[in-house]
């Protein structure tokens, strides 16, 4: 029998030689990290397409990101703005995405170092990937520390829409990595390298999930400012005292300080309120439906139906039904499953999940405070109206640190003195890699479908508009309108039945030189404001007739 192993278990033995080798080079091997997970996402996005924005949240981050690209903060609210009121955009004191800068700030460098904003969307999950690799250099081996870099590029960085989307999740995962990282060398070293790089993780989560960010900071600052133990300091030993405030608390406070007045700048010249955030102004002027369950509902006047629609007949109902103890465990049990799935997955779940458990209730106090760490982010996420895997996303990390732990507990394992758990090791990591490849399906190409219209107060009769092929989506119409040349208005017309996920309405940062302006159809009279502003460009409206129900399924799973 042990003859049938001896050749899996001379490759294992190779290859976890070479990853020994690699991984005493701790540089050398986050780099590598790196390049794994920014060159797969790139080959992968090859082979599929670059990806197509379709969601509400990804165009308004891309409109983050296009702003930031050209130097603003935000933008001047338009004359017109209620014909480009659109899901999670402000439109006034400005016309800004309603998000956080993190995610922007990325796409706004792919869009200027590279020349389109999907390079930002690899560059943060290769950061992201390196820095967990580089926190798990300070909790486990260099050999386990790779090998978990490795398997946060395979189970993160290259087929999620983390790195396939433009919506994020990598952004926090960094600044995760980045505070849990830095915890053990401050207690280590006392370095004030260490307390540079959990200021720079707490100003990331700041500026991308600042609640989420709390929940992992708090518990974190309560570690690192160990009064306890350095007010009982004898005075002979005083200077430790001292030292750790110069080294650790003077630049984290220094950093923590600038960026709370960045962030109140950034709020100040988007709701004109250092204390408001955008999301609040959205959430306040959009959204009947509060935070968290335990909040009321609100009343919101709407000036487009589709927008209401969508409130009440989406984030309305899923608040209602998670009013309810039934419909609250139901959700809670799709959560956890969804949650679960995406950041272990099938194959690696299992040894992660059975050693976790073990180390929690027989051994490990450092254990157990993570998983009660974890337990109190789901716990928050799950008291939210809606959840969404990024929104776990600050504990990333963790998630691979469980798994790297389960790995290196089945590695272990021996038959006759022969090591078999490296060969377990390594196929599982294979076959998880061969079912991301297999299960990850591209995105459809269509989303949602117009035709053109013809109407009074549209001119139809230019011969380029007539030229136009019978159903076309956004994307396609969107390369017809640019190669053709010249400046246009696009006026969007909806059904009722409508599914409102596939929104068409939505504009470059400055909307009046934007070679494409896309508006809500209204009222005749409002119809004809905006013809008369935009009378240099030439009208089309268009009529969408049809929506993918499969897209629609699968952006719930998101």
């Amino acid at each position: 029998m042990l003859n049938f192993y001896q050749g899996p278990i001379r490759f294992s033995n190779y290859l976890f030689a070479a990853i020994d080798v690699l991984a005493r080079r701790r540089h050398m091997s986050i780099f590598v990290v790196f390049f794994l997970s920014f060159g797969g996402s790139w080959l992968w996005s090859l082979s599929q397409g670059i990806p197509i924005p379709y969601a509400q949240d990804e165009y308004s981050y891309l409109l983050a990101g296009d702003t930031f690209a050209h130097g603003r903060v935000t933008n001047p609210a338009h004359p017109m703005w209620i014909h480009f009121e659109s899901f999670q955009v402000l439109q006034h004191p400005s016309y800004m995405s309603k998000y956080l800068p993190g995610q922007g700030i990325f796409l706004a460098a792919g869009q200027v170092l590279f020349g389109h904003p999907i390079y930002g969307v690899w560059l943060s999950a290769g950061l992201m990937c390196a820095a967990i690799c580089w926190m798990l250099y300070a909790w486990v081996s260099p050999r386990w520390a790779l090998i978990g870099g490795l398997v946060a590029a395979l189970q993160f960085g290259i087929f999620t829409s983390w790195s396939q989307s433009y919506w994020g999740g990598a952004v926090p995962a960094i600044g995760g990595a980045l505070v849990l990282g830095a915890l053990p060398r401050i207690f280590k070293n006392q370095c004030i390298r260490d307390a540079l790089w959990l200021g720079l993780g707490c100003a990331i989560l700041a500026i991308s999930r600042p609640l989420e960010g709390f929940l992992v900071a708090v518990p974190v600052g309560c570690l690192v400012l160990p009064w306890k133990r350095f007010s009982t300091v004898i005075p002979a030993k005083a200077g430790i005292h001292n030292k750790f405030i110069k080294k650790i608390i003077l630049p984290l406070s220094i950093i923590l300080f600038i960026t709370a007045l960045g962030m109140g700048a950034y709020n100040k010249q988007i709701t004109g309120n250092a204390a408001i955030f955008p999301y609040l102004l959205y959430t306040h002027t959009y959204r009947e439906v509060p935070l968290f369950i335990w909040q009321p509902l609100t009343q919101v006047k709407f000036n487009h139906k589709m927008m209401e629609l969508f409130e009440k007949n989406y984030t309305e109902k899923i608040y209602i039904d998670k009013k309810t103890w039934k419909g609250f465990f139901k959700a809670m049990q799709n959560d956890v499953f969804v949650m679960s799935m995406f950041f272990f997955g099938f194959p690696l779940a299992i040894p992660s999940l059975a050693v976790g458990l073990l180390l929690f209730f027989h051994r490990r106090k450092a254990a157990r405070y993570w998983m009660a760490l974890l337990i109190l982010l789901v716990t928050c996420a799950i008291m939210t109206c809606i959840a969404r895997t990024r929104y776990f996303s600050p504990l990333t990390c963790l998630a691979v640190l469980l798994i790297i732990t389960g790995l290196r507990g089945l590695a272990g394992l021996k038959l006759r003195s022969v090591r078999l758990g490296l060969v377990f090791v390594m196929l599982l990591i294979f076959l998880q890699l061969f079912l991301n490849i297999i299960l990850t399906r591209p995105l459809p190409a269509t989303w949602s479908l117009a035709r053109k219209t013809q109407s009074s107060s549209v001119d139809g009769s230019n011969p380029f508009f007539t030229s136009l092929p019978a159903s076309f989506t956004r994307e396609q119409l969107k390369d017809i309108l640019i190669k053709q040349g010249g400046k246009y208005l696009v006026i969007v017309r909806y059904p009722l039945w409508h599914i409102y996920h596939f929104e068409w309405v939505y504009n470059d940062s400055d909307i009046d030189h934007a070679p494409i302006v896309w508006a809500r159809d209204m009222d005749e009279e409002h119809n004809k404001e905006l013809l008369e502003y935009f009378k240099d460009r030439q009208a089309l409206l268009i009529n969408v007739y049809w929506d993918s129900h499969e897209g629609t399924i699968r952006f719930d799973e998101r």
